[in-house]
Order: C-alpha cells, then sequence, then structure tokens
C-alpha cells in the first residue's frame, strides 16, 4: 500500500460531492486537475518540514461541507465594507459565490474586464493563463481550490492602460448551520505597461467555523505595475489557508502588503517568481494576534534572472497564547547575478505565554548579488514604557502608543486612503485590549 494510501487527504475532511460544474473548457480541466490531485495528495503533518509548528486540529476535527449544504444565511446590508474610492469598481462574493447585486462595475476603462471568472472562462487571456502558476507541489489545499471553484474575479488590463479607482475584491462570509469550505479566486493579468491597485478583502460576518482557500494569481507582462493588498478578517473561529502568486517580466512592479487581522489560524504562502530581467517587487506583511490565534507565513521571492529588486518586512505583534509562524527564503538562481534583495521578520511579544518561531532564508546560486536578512524577537522597552509613563500617561496607554508605532508603518504603505484609516483604526482596537505584561 503506498504511503498516500496510508495518509488521510483533504477529501477526509470534506463530506459530499464536489460539484464544481463549468461550461468553460479552462476552468473545467482546472476543476478536474484538482480533484485528481486532491485524490492523490497527503494531507499535511507535524511530520512536515513546512508543517511542522502548526497543529491543524481546527480543519481535521471538522467535517466541511459545500456552502450549497451548509445552510448559510444571508448577508445582509454589508456597505460599511464598500470603500468609498471604489464605489463603481468594487466585486463582492458571499461564501465564494459572486453577487452581482452587492457588486458594481462601471466606467472602466476602454477593454478592461473587471468580471466573473464563470462568464469570461472562455476568453484568450484565461485559457492561457488559469492555473498556469499555480504549481504547489505536495499541497494538499491548492488542489481544493482548483477542484471546487466556480465563481472568482477576473480583471484583464490592455497594454498602456491604467486603471486610476482602486478594484476592490470583497469576499464577505456569512453565518451557517454547518461548517463549510470556500474557495475564492483572482485572476489578474496585467498586460505591457499597465497599471492598477488591487483590494483584496476576506471579512467574516459571524463568529462561525468555516474554512477559506483562497487563489490568487498576478501574471504582469513587461513594465505592468500593481498594488496589492489582501486583509484578511476572517472569522476568530474560521481556518484561512491562501496560496498567493505572482509572476513577473521585465520592469514590472508587483507589492504586495497582507494584513493579518482574523482566523484561528492563518496560513500564507505567497510566492513571486522573477520571469525575465530587471524586476521589482514587494511581500510586506503585518500581523497582530492575540487568543490563541495561529498565523503562519511561508513566502518565496524567487530570482530566476539578473538585475531584480525584491523587499520584505514581516511585522507581527503577538498577545496572549498566539503563535506567529515565519519561514521566507530568498532564493537566487545560477547566473542571476546583480540582485538586490532585503528580508526582515519583526516580532513583538506582549505576553509570556506568546510564543514566536521564525526563519528567514538565503539559497543563492549565483556570486554577484547583494542579499540580506534578519529577524528579531522582543518585549516592549521598558525605558520607552517609563520615558511615555514619566511624560503623563498612563502605563497601559504608554504600551498602546508603542504598539501602535511598531505596527504603523506597515499600515502607512497602503495608497488607498479609506484602507489606511480603516487599518489605523483596527490597530487602535487590537492595542485597546488589555495587554499583559
Amino acid at each position: 500500500m503506498s504511503e498516500v494510501a496510508v495518509k488521510e487527504t483533504m477529501l477526509n475532511f470534506i463530506s459530499g460531492e464536489i460539484d464544481a460544474t463549468s461550461d468553460s473548457v479552462a476552468i473545467k480541466a482546472i476543476n478536474l486537475r484538482g480533484r485528481d490531485a486532491l485524490e492523490s495528495t497527503a494531507f499535511p503533518t507535524r511530520k512536515d518540514e513546512d508543517w511542522r509548528f502548526i497543529d491543524l486540529k481546527s480543519i481535521t476535527r471538522n467535517n466541511f461541507v459545500s456552502v450549497s449544504s451548509a445552510g448559510v444565511k444571508e448577508a445582509g446590508d454589508i456597505s460599511d465594507h464598500y470603500l468609498p474610492e471604489s464605489l463603481n469598481t468594487r466585486m463582492v462574493f458571499v461564501n465564494g459565490v459572486y453577487n452581482e447585486e452587492l457588486s458594481s462595475i462601471e466606467g472602466l476603462p476602454n477593454k478592461v474586464i473587471v468580471g466573473n471568472l464563470s462568464e469570461y472562462g472562455d476568453h484568450d487571456a484565461v485559457k492561457e493563463h488559469l492555473g498556469t502558476i499555480t504549481n504547489y507541489e505536495n499541497d494538499a489545499f491548492a488542489p481544493l481550490n482548483d477542484a471546487a471553484f466556480k465563481d472568482g474575479a477576473f480583471i484583464y488590463l490592455p497594454e498602456e492602460t491604467s486603471v486610476e479607482t482602486p478594484i476592490h475584491i470583497l469576499n464577505i462570509f456569512t453565518d451557517s448551520d454547518k461548517a463549510f469550505y470556500a474557495t475564492p479566486r483572482l485572476l489578474f493579468v496585467g498586460e505591457m505597461y499597465s497599471k492598477a491597485t488591487i483590494i483584496e478583502e476576506h471579512i467574516g460576518l459571524a463568529d462561525n467555523v468555516y474554512l477559506n482557500v483562497p487563489v490568487t494569481e498576478f501574471r504582469l507582462f513587461a513594465g505592468a505595475h500593481v498594488h496589492h493588498a489582501r486583509i484578511q478578517r476572517d472569522s476568530k473561529q474560521a481556518n484561512h489557508v491562501s496560496r498567493p502568486i505572482a509572476m513577473l517580466d521585465q520592469h514590472a512592479e508587483y507589492h504586495s502588503y497582507t494584513i493579518c487581522l482574523g482566523a484561528k489560524l492563518f496560513r500564507n504562502d505567497p510566492r513571486v517568481i522573477q520571469n525575465a530581467q530587471e524586476v521589482d517587487f514587494t511581500v510586506d506583511g503585518l500581523v497582530l494576534i492575540d487568543g490563541e490565534q495561529i498565523a503562519d507565513t511561508h513566502s518565496i521571492m524567487d530570482h530566476r534572472f539578473a538585475h531584480g529588486k525584491s523587499h520584505q518586512l514581516h511585522k507581527v505583534v503577538v498577545n496572549d497564547s498566539a503563535h506567529s509562524i515565519f519561514n521566507g527564503k530568498i532564493f537566487v538562481a545560477k547566473d542571476a547575478q546583480k540582485i538586490d534583495s532585503f528580508q526582515e521578520n519583526r516580532n513583538l511579544l506582549l505576553s509570556e505565554e506568546g510564543t514566536v518561531h521564525t526563519k528567514p532564508q538565503l539559497e543563492i546560486f549565483a556570486d554577484d548579488v547583494l542579499c540580506s536578512h534578519g529577524a528579531t524577537i522582543g518585549h516592549l522597552n521598558d525605558e520607552e514604557v517609563f520615558y511615555l509613563h514619566s511624560r503623563g500617561l498612563t502605563e497601559q496607554k504608554s504600551r498602546e502608543l508603542l504598539v501602535y508605532a511598531f505596527a504603523l508603518e506597515s499600515v502607512e504603505s497602503m495608497e488607498v486612503d479609506s484602507v489606511e484609516k480603516m487599518l489605523l483604526e483596527e490597530v487602535i482596537q487590537y492595542t485597546n485590549r488589555d495587554l499583559k505584561g
């Protein structure tokens, strides 16, 4: 009997048939590929190096059903979550299903497409790029998305086209009678010298259990420029396992900023692939967790050609018994000279019960590069707390102010005013909670 036959697969934790069907040849091929992988890919355990610090009981103790079988509730009025800058460039997905009534897509530049993947499944860009760069070997989660997604966001920018207003992809998850799984999908294709800002949000409206497995694919051709903000505010009982990946051609720029605030278990595996010389990309992150939350980031900055620049600043604040894991890799292939890459993981522990595991990595096969990495773990500085306390602030407010300042650098990277304001309010709410000494 094979090892896979002995081990459990993702199919052990989901109930019923995966009923994704599509008229699109491209989407149907991805669905079938995912189903084949689900049957043959073992579910991860602590014996697997990339999962050895994570307790996956929040997934394995549940039996997730499809959205259609979960008894999901209506979304109701979600207008508070709309961005004023994106009133006419907004796509809303409720539990992974596109909601045309809540969406608003108007006034886009000529030939720009922002729409549901199921409606554009036969578009040339979808047939050429969908599923082509999501090569997650031995991954039990990406195949679930492949197998089960029906709807998704499709964004296509023609050559030399700029979308001035941010495009808001709003993923809403509602209360339900049963734990369910959802598979949001996003395909972005930016032709030469196109430009856009993408705000991707995941918001849980209740405190229920669900499994959110989004896959996002960005294909940027020469000179394309994208600012991509990912904001995760799932239910504190949810599991969020995301697979964002981007491939960049010459002179392309991709700047990604991931904010983790919700979910009981958050696993994020961002990858950026340099597909030609002279690219520039960012893979920054901010994690604010407390209670018994787990946040795990495994990133890869993949430099395959010469003259590339990349940056990663991953900041984490841990309170109570929360647990953060970071494993970031800078990979530089042979002959990929003149690479300038920076990676740093900064961790702030607010309690004695919190846990941080960090492992920045360099894997370099070229000799003319400028690459650096580092990690810090520490508590609030007693002298700084005392100084603010001596200036009239209470000790609690002094600590809150220092936590706020620690997180501020990441929030200020946002290019959308309402998003920056919203995140600052989230940081304030986090820091206003009782911080343990």
